[in-house]
Parts: C-alpha cells; structure tokens; sequence
C-alpha cells in the first residue's frame, strides 16, 4: 500500500509541474498581447521613464536561478520585441520576473499541496491500519469470545442432556418397539375389568355372555367331544341291533364312582378358591403399605425424599410380578411401565437389567432394601425421629413379606400329583358314562328317541360338569396368568402409582392449629349420637334446631372447649383433675404440624 501512495504522489508532482508550465505560458500570452489596455498603460509608462536617447543602455539577459531545476522555456514573443525595442525592454524584463515569481509560487503551493496530500494519504493510510487492525483484534476477541460461550453452551447442553439420559426414561423407545405382549396384557386387562361389572346382571343376562365363561373353554376340550361321539355310537349301535349280553351293562352301578369323583373335584376346587383368594389379599397387603409409606413421607419428609422413597415402593411393587409370572415379562410389562411412570432413572434401570428381572424376585428385593436404606439416610439427616423411622421400616418389611407369600405359592403350587390323579379320573369317568347311559336309553325295539334325547342331555350336563370343576380349579390355582378369571395385575400397579401420588400431592389443611370455637360450633350443629353422650354444650339435633345450652356440671375437658366461647355459660369444676396427657397431645401435634412436614 506504501508503494502505490509513493507512485500515486510522483504522478501527482507530475501533474502540478506541466500545470504550472500551462499556467506561465498562458499567463505570457495574456500580458503579451498587443490588444490589452494594460500592456499599453505599462509601455506608455515606460516610454516616460526611459532615458534619453544618448544613453546606451545594455540589454539585461534573462535572470536564471539556479536552484530551479525546470529547464528555460523558449523567449517569447515580448523578449523578442525587447531585444528589438530597448524602450520596451526594461517592461517585458520584469512582467518575466513576476511571472517567475507566480510560477515559483504556484509551484511551491502544489508541491506543499502535494507534501501535504501526501502526509495526508500516509495519516490515512497509518489510521486505515490501525482501524484495521482495531477490528481484527476486535473480531478474534469477539470470536473468541463466541468460540467460549459456544463451548460453555455445548458443555452445559451436553451436561443436561447427559443428566436427562441418565435420569429419564423415554417411553417413545418403548412404542417404537412393536412388541405385541403389552397390546395383549392391555386387552386382557380391559376384558378383566368388564367382567368384574357382569357379576350382578340377571341370570338369564349372565348366559347370554361367551367371553370368559366355562362355554368359552369347554368348545376346545377334547375330552367333552370324545364322551359325546362315544355316546352317539353307542346309540346308533343300539338301533342296528347289539349283542345281548351288552344290555347286561348297562346295569353296572356308577354311582359310587361318580361320588368319589365328585368328591375329589370338589375339594380341588375348593383348596384352588382359597389360594385364589390367599394370594389376592397378600396383593392388597403390598398396596396397603405402599399407601402407609406415602402417607407417612408425605407427614414428615420433605417432598424429594419422599418422592423417591414412594418411588422405589412403586417399583418393587411392579418388579416383583415379573419375576412372579412369565406372563409379565421384564421387557414388555416392567420396562414400559416402568418408563410411563417414571420409577427408575436409567443407572437404576441398569442395575435391574444386570439382576435380571426375569430370572426370580432378587430386583424386587433390592427395590426393598433401596426403600430400607432411603428411611434410614432421612434418620441420619435428622428428618425422621427414631420411632416414626422404625414405624417406616416396619411398614416396608410388611410389604416385602406380603410379597414374599406371592413368591412362595409360586414355588408351591397345587401339588401336580394330585392334579394328575383328578385328571385321570376324569378320563376314565366320563367314556364309562357315556356308554352305561347309552345302554340303558334301550336297545332294538326298545329304542325311542326321546330316550336318546334325554339321555344324551345327561350325558352333557356331567361331561359339563366334571369338565368344568377340572378347569374351574386349574384357573383359579394360578392366579397371576393370563386368563380372564386371573387377578388384574396391572390395575393393581397403575392404581397404587396413582393413589400413592396423590398423597404425595396431598394439600395440607387450611388450618393446622386447633381452633376451640370452630370445633365446638361443628359439635353443636351434628346429629345426636345418644342422649347418654349429649352433653349441655353438645346438643346433638342437627344444624336445623339448635337449642339453648343450659348450664350445667360436665367434665373439665367439655368446659375448657366451650370456656373460649363468652356467651355459652358454663361450669368448671375446680377439684377435677386437668387431663395434662390431652394438653400435651394437642401441643406436640400442633410442633409437628408447623414444621412443614418434617417430623424430627
């Protein structure tokens, strides 16, 4: 750049040199010319001033400077006419002069111009540069600056999301997953709780349904088709005609038989109702507890701890059917519900994954002892006193205990020695049945067929029946399967996460100390609960008709209630002992309610 501003002020110098030539040739011809007014003024005056003409005087050359450097420029035509004319000589020497001189001047002004253009050009130049560089280090600092903030932003982004991974589980991975089991247990669930509403419905109603009736297992039984086509041949073998001694059959006794089976079947049902039953109250224990502990955390724990305390109650609750049924498979059952609900953060769920859900109930008992160690930290912080944190951990243990029977009828079911002979029996029953009633619906002309009617209903309704003892049994062994009849397993989940958060979410109540006025104006307006326990204060005739109190003796207690009220009369008994035991009650309950949920 320093060498284009150096080349542009030589051509500049240039330029003012053949500027000032133009301007001092121009300059000559203007004073030169014969025409003006002003050049005859200057030789008249000249005329009166020149000597006389016996006085020689010398023509003067031309002045030269020799600090000028511009090479002479040709005579004009003034100096010509000098040289010929002496008079005029002395007049066109010095108008050379001053032009000269305006010559020197103008050229001393351009080159100052040009000097000072020049500095000029070097002072905008030096200033473009610094500006320059101004801005440079103003854009690295401000990229800098961008290149900072940019990677604190990607840090703190990535730090959040790596939080968000580890801490939230996406139940989009779960739909994107097409796995069918989950449709199918949601099915099976909504048909199980549709059933449970069909149970008051008129009888000939009740008949008319298929779905999860014995109607719906008996059509895939082998056996109620095999004793059915057995009688069917008998029959039609009576009416082509049967040997004689056949006819001698059909007067064996079963019924002796048909007692002892009937026996049997009884009693496998019976002892599968009460399994059935057995393990549907230990469910409701594991709910009940659950709802114990969020009561309890919500009373006195701030609402992170006991949210997460609830929260590993949750999941043990549904972990452990996983390992109870294979119907709730680890992957289509807990995963999802596990990420609806939000019950583990991913290194939880890592965890659970390394134990293997499906392989048995230790997950569930390490859920339990999370929940065990989670009361016991809030101890230490001081959050919980000794007993309330003893009460906690009882609760807990009642809740892995309960789950505990659940895991224990799994490993004990109906004894398979016992379901095979019942099966046995049946088999054998119902081909003998079928051919003794055959025989005796009569034979060759003895044969009519409202006998094979009548006889082939018979021949049903006890194929019916032992069938359906057999299958009422085997469904109600195994309650945490996938038949309709079984317990909702996931209903039972779904509502002790719901009702478990809703305590959680609980609102305290508008007042938390006692107030005697407003306590005894409720007491005045309720129904009577007794004459013999309606008191002079306590009317007891409803919010309608409030009578007048009377005054009268009671008890310390009942006059310290309505003593607060100024226009209720009443009567204290100065030697009745205080109840020191209530009072003191009263105040620790209202200690523990202005802490603000934290029982220390």
């Amino acid at each position: 750049m320093n060498n284009n501003s150096s080349s542009s002020a030589s051509d500049n110098d240039k330029m003012n040199d053949n500027d000032g030539h133009a301007s001092d040739d121009g300059m000559r011809n203007v004073m030169n010319d014969n025409g003006d007014p002003s050049n005859k003024a200057v030789n008249s005056a000249a005329a009166d001033q020149q000597p006389s003409p016996s006085t020689t005087v010398a023509p003067t050359a031309p002045e030269t400077t020799a600090t000028d450097d511009t090479p002479t420029p040709p005579p004009t035509t003034a100096e010509k006419q000098a040289t010929k004319d002496p008079a005029n000589a002395k007049c066109g020497i010095t108008g050379a002069n001053v032009i000269k001189s305006v010559g020197k001047m103008g050229k001393a002004s351009v080159r100052t111009v040009s000097s000072a253009g020049r500095k000029s050009i070097k002072t905008v130049e030096q200033a473009g540069k610094a500006s320059l560089k101004t801005v440079e280090q103003a854009g690295k600092a401000s990229l800098k600056t961008v290149e900072h903030a940019g990677k604190a932003s990607i840090k703190t982004a990535s730090k959040i999301g790596h939080v968000a991974k580890t801490t939230v589980l996406n139940p989009v991975f779960f739909s994107k997953n097409k796995d069918m089991r989950w449709e199918e247990l949601q099915s099976i669930e909504k048909r199980r709780r549709k059933l449970l509403t069909l149970v008051e419905e008129p009888f000939w109603k009740i008949l008319m349904h298929w779905d999860g009736t014995v109607l719906s297992h008996l059509k895939s039984d082998s056996l109620l088709w095999i004793t059915i086509g057995i009688y069917v041949v008998i029959r039609i073998g009576a009416r082509l005609g049967l040997p004689d001694f056949v006819a001698t059959v059909g007067n064996t006794n079963n019924a002796t038989v048909s007692g002892f089976l009937s026996f049997f079947l009884v009693f496998y049902v019976n002892q599968s109702n009460s399994r059935f039953f057995g393990l549907y109250g230990h469910s409701m224990a594991c709910k009940g507890r659950i709802f114990d502990i969020a009561t309890l955390a919500r009373a006195c724990l701030p609402f992170d701890r006991a949210h997460r305390l609830v929260r590993y109650m949750n999941a043990a609750h549904a972990a452990g059917y996983v390992g109870l049924s294979s119907i709730y498979p680890a992957r289509s059952y807990f995963d999802r519900v596990a990420a609806e609900f939000q019950l583990l953060t991913l290194d939880e769920k890592r965890r659970m994954d390394q134990i293997n859900l499906d392989a048995g109930g230790s997950a569930h008992r390490e859920l339990v002892l999370w929940a065990i160690m989670e009361i016991h930290k809030a101890k230490q912080d001081g959050l919980l006193d000794p007993e309330l944190a003893n009460q906690m951990r009882e609760h807990v243990l009642r809740f892995r205990a309960a789950f505990g029977q659940l895991i224990n009828a799994k490993d004990l079911p109906i004894p398979f020695f016992y379901v095979h002979f019942i099966s046995l029996l049946t088999v054998l029953y119902l081909p003998f049945f079928a051919v003794s009633t055959g025989i005796k619906a009569g034979t060759g002309d003895e044969a009519y067929w409202v006998a094979d009617v009548v006889s082939g209903l018979l021949v049903i309704l006890q194929a019916i029946f032992v069938i359906g003892l057999r299958i009422l049994a085997q469904q109600l062994s195994d309650p945490y399967g996938d038949d309709l009849i079984d317990l909702s397993v996931m209903f039972f989940v779904q509502f002790t996460w719901t009702q478990s958060n809703r305590v959680l979410q609980s609102q305290s109540p508008p007042e938390l100390e006692v107030n005697l006025d407003t306590e005894t104006l409720l007491n005045r307006h309720r129904i009577s609960v007794g004459g013999a326990w309606d008191d002079g204060v306590t009317s007891g005739v409803g919010p309608d008709k409030a009578p007048e109190v009377s005054t009268h003796d009671s008890t310390t207690s009942t006059a310290a209630a309505a003593s607060s009220r100024s226009d209720i009369p009443v009567t204290i008994d100065e030697d009745a002992p205080l109840n020191e035991a209530a009072i003191n009650d009263t105040d620790n309950s209202s200690r523990d309610s202005s802490n603000g949920g934290v029982c220390a």
